[in-house]
């Protein structure tokens, strides 16, 4: 599947879903935060948090994409007019919108990301289900993520492929952090068993790994509503909704 082909899966299905429900004419708004909540505008290059709001019901997305349009509001059917295959900001503010709308609707749970100690939760959840469902083998993180590496890298062996330059390079946990497009292939080939964080919807790679003949899920809030339209495989057990 192509770039081009699942944001038109993407797009067709969140048409079908507001026509089901009549709500084109319905407001949504978008804010972006940063990791430390504090407000964003115009920041690029590291990943920011946008949460949209519709009928009371927020959805996010995490991007490094935050750019220029951090801050929107309009109908669904504006949305629904975005560019997102061409345009990264505008396909960030739609993934968010997308989580929004399917979780108000009860099409999409999980879409509110975790907090305090249930990210530990999350790494210990993680841990104990590779271990229960494949035992001692080679994982793959795709997408710095602190206390998941923490987790993993205390008992399997781990490969941690990230695509923020203020991360590739440096070691974490004993763990070297790799290119995410120059080490892919090594990387891939050497897994068992890849997690990718959801991100990857938002930057237009998780195409590199929806495909690929291996034990992939992904995790993350952002991906909550096109892993139900793709039927992907997500672990996100603390989030909330």
């Amino acid at each position: 599947m192509t770039c081009k082909e699942l944001y038109k899966i993407l797009k067709q299905s969140f048409k079908d879903i507001i026509d089901r429900y009549g709500i084109h004419e319905k407001t949504v708004s978008v804010k972006a935060k940063g990791f430390d909540g504090s407000e964003v505008n115009g920041r690029e290059g590291r990943e920011v948090t946008l949460t949209a709001e519709y009928e009371g019901v927020v959805g996010e997305c995490s991007t490094s994409f935050a750019g220029s349009v951090t801050q929107f509001k309009g109908t669904l059917l504006q949305i629904l007019e975005f560019d997102i295959e061409n345009d990264p900001y505008k396909r960030s503010i739609y993934i968010a919108v997308v989580n929004a709308v399917m979780n108000a609707h009860e099409l999409a749970d999980d879409c509110v990301s975790c907090s305090g100690d249930s990210k530990d939760k999350c790494a210990e959840h993680i841990v104990h289900y590779y271990k229960k469902h494949n035992g001692r083998v080679n994982v793959l993180l795709v997408g710095y993520q602190p206390h998941m590496l923490e987790g993993l890298a205390a008992n399997f062996s781990v490969r941690l492929l990230d695509l923020d330059p203020d991360n590739i390079g440096k070691t974490y946990f004993n763990v070297k952090v790799e290119h995410g497009a120059d080490d892919f292939a090594d990387a891939v080939k050497w897994a068992d068993v890849i997690l990718c964080t959801g991100s990857s919807l938002s930057n237009g790679t998780i195409v590199d790994y929806i495909n690929l003949p291996k034990d992939v899920i992904f995790y993350g809030t952002t991906i909550a509503g096109c892993a139900r339209i793709l039927g992907l495989r997500r672990l996100c057990p603390y989030s909330g909704n």
